[in-house]
């Protein structure tokens, strides 16, 4: 994490005029990860009006450095079409969609972007920070064991295997990054207040 660009992202909720570009970051991440054979989302779930459909503005967060959005990522309290059992559907808050401009992969953003979201969830009262990521990709799964997150398989009720990855925030063994939580943008401050749906 020595990158100066890490050591300045800023990680808010978006506002209705950045969904654009929110956009653009996962349709470049889904096409990359087509490419390789290992697709993620079908690019008709992530356009501004499906997106639109399924999430608050305020549940949709980019990272940016100097201005530039370069990570994105969903956080909500709802797990999708992935079924988890009970204690992890109370307990968890839920992350969906995390991505990494592919111009600043290798940084380190994505790592910043799930120590933003654990700080998030615990501020909150959560003792789990799940990813809802149904991949295949073994390096994807690699990183993300790296970030603490432990790999949860299960057979849903059509006995079609599924994956989802956890993350115990009282318990992970993964620091969190040694860089002050306001380098990241992380005011605890603005949690408690509500924020409008558009804008």
């Amino acid at each position: 994490m020595s990158s100066k660009a890490t050591s300045h992202m800023v990680v808010r909720a978006i506002s209705s005029i950045e969904l654009y570009q929110f956009c653009e970051l996962l349709m470049e991440a889904a096409s990359w990860f087509e490419s390789r054979g290992e697709p993620l989302w079908k690019l008709n779930q992530i356009t501004p009006h499906s997106l639109l459909a399924n999430h608050r503005l305020d549940e949709m967060f980019m990272g940016y450095v100097a201005g530039r959005p370069v990570a994105a990522m969903i956080l909500n309290t709802r797990c999708g079409a992935i079924e988890v059992n009970s204690e992890v559907k109370n307990e968890s808050l839920f992350m969906h969609k995390l991505t990494v401009c592919r111009n600043s992969a290798g940084q380190g953003l994505a790592k910043l972007m799930v120590d933003w979201a654990r700080c998030y969830a615990l501020k909150q009262g959560y003792s789990l920070l799940s990813l809802i990521c149904n991949c295949r990709d073994e390096r994807l799964r690699w990183t993300l064991s790296q970030f603490g997150f432990e790999e949860v398989e299960q057979l849903n009720a059509q006995y079609q295997l599924q994956r989802y990855f956890c993350l115990e925030l009282d318990h992970c063994k993964v620091p969190l990054d040694a860089l002050p939580l306001e380098s990241i943008g992380f005011d605890f401050s603005i949690l408690g207040k509500p924020k409008p749906l558009m804008g």
